[in-house]
């Protein structure tokens, strides 16, 4: 079975968790006799066994290659830069296009790929991927399945959607053959908001490594020696992630035990106001922001500290806290997420409520006992989310609609 995958974000690329799922499924997929052929909107590093094709390199006539400086996550209009040509001296050209031009520019590049490969089926990751897709059935005639990482709501914490992503996402919903979610939460969103039949929705979780990680000497050792306890949260700092909602919570704890530590490992638009909210809570003793940490960077901090938390106001699965567990460290999830569907032995709280979310961090620091069944408990639970069994599922979904498509 060949599958021609569209995907905006792949490790070692550092941007999230998107692309450790798409690592996660493409490597378990290829490993069990499946050929991915992994299309990307620009020329990067990338590791597995897919083979991968990249969508500026491939279609560029030119001697230079023209290269897209993209993310995942932005909204619609968020300007993009990249590098158009090069001047008479060899300077690079910068020009600016905005996330909805990049994805139709990745949209028109998909149809041409498309028919030039030979492939079963068409598997597209998030909405910047969900035109390539479309263009790519269009051209080739071939089924396709739209793989919901995360939705418009999802980024707005809100009502108040990106216009333009939300039409992207419909008309994608619309126009595949099946739609995978990575969690019910997330399902629920799109049946409700974006009218998509129930029975045209497949939930197959995220999942996780279950090997025993390697263990690093612990960061923050100060800290450590004076018998502070260390609250980390770490992803994106951005509405949708409730760290605000972490720092209301934090300034509740620190006022019963102000020998806690909170940090922050990550990156996102509401960085300079997250700062701000700390300064004005008088929190700058306690919070410490250690930029966007990366694997063995990320790794150590696991491991040093007391608990994670992720408090997000809409989370449409959420790998920080199964990241968490493999390193030995419990977590507090937000009840708004879809890790809350499978996780067990975790604590979970309403991201709104702050003074339970607190209550629920002081308890978990008092009571190290508890804070070790968790672990025991959670990495049992764990085998049983490997990637290898998400990706069973994928393969079952490929093999169940290439028959009923064929019969």
């Amino acid at each position: 079975m060949k599958v021609l995958t569209f995907g905006w974000d792949f490790p070692p690329s550092r941007n999230g968790g998107l692309g450790v799922a798409c690592y996660g499924l493409t490597r378990e997929l290829t490993q069990n006799g499946v050929e991915v052929i992994f299309v990307l909107p620009r020329r990067q590093d990338v590791v597995g066994n897919a083979r991968f094709v990249f969508a500026d390199q491939a279609r560029n006539v030119s001697v230079r290659e023209v290269s897209s400086f993209l993310q995942p996550y932005h909204q619609a209009e968020s300007q993009v830069h990249y590098i158009e040509s090069f001047d008479a001296d060899g300077r690079p050209i910068i020009k600016s296009r905005t996330i909805i031009e990049e994805a139709h520019r990745f949209a028109h590049q998909a149809s041409l790929i498309a028919q030039e490969e030979t492939f079963d089926i068409i598997h597209a990751h998030d909405w910047t991927s969900y035109l390539a897709g479309i263009a790519a059935k269009r051209a080739s005639g071939k089924p396709l399945i739209l793989h919901v990482h995360a939705t418009s709501y999802d980024q707005a914490a809100s009502q108040n959607v990106d216009p333009g992503i939300f039409k992207i996402e419909c008309e994608g919903f619309a126009a595949a053959d099946k739609v995978v979610t990575v969690s019910q939460f997330t399902k629920n969103i799109i049946v409700e908001k974006h009218g998509v039949p129930a029975d045209k929705v497949e939930v197959v979780h995220n999942g996780c490594d279950t090997t025993e990680p390697v263990r690093y000497e612990p960061s923050l050792s100060a800290l450590r020696s004076q018998n502070k306890k260390i609250v980390l949260y770490h992803g994106r700092i951005t509405i949708q992630k409730g760290v605000d909602y972490f720092i209301k919570a934090a300034r509740r704890v620190i006022d019963v035990d102000p020998d806690v530590v909170f940090v922050i490992s990550g990156w996102g638009d509401m960085t300079n106001q997250i700062i701000n909210q700390v300064g004005e809570m008088g929190l700058s003793k306690h919070v410490i922001f250690a930029g966007a940490l990366w694997e063995e960077e990320r790794d150590r901090m696991y491991q040093t500290a007391d608990l994670v938390v992720m408090p997000s106001v809409s989370e449409p699965f959420g790998l920080v806290p199964l990241e968490a567990m493999q390193h030995g460290t419990p977590s507090l999830i937000s009840r708004q997420s879809g890790a809350a569907e499978v996780l067990t032995h975790v604590l979970k709280v309403d991201f709104w409520d702050i003074d339970q979310m607190a209550n629920k961090i002081l308890s978990a620091l008092r009571y190290p006992v508890m804070r070790q069944q968790m672990v025991n408990e959670g990495k049992r639970e764990l085998q049983k989310m490997s990637w290898h069994d998400a990706a069973t599922k994928m393969f079952k979904l490929y093999r169940n609609l290439l028959q009923y498509l064929t019969s």
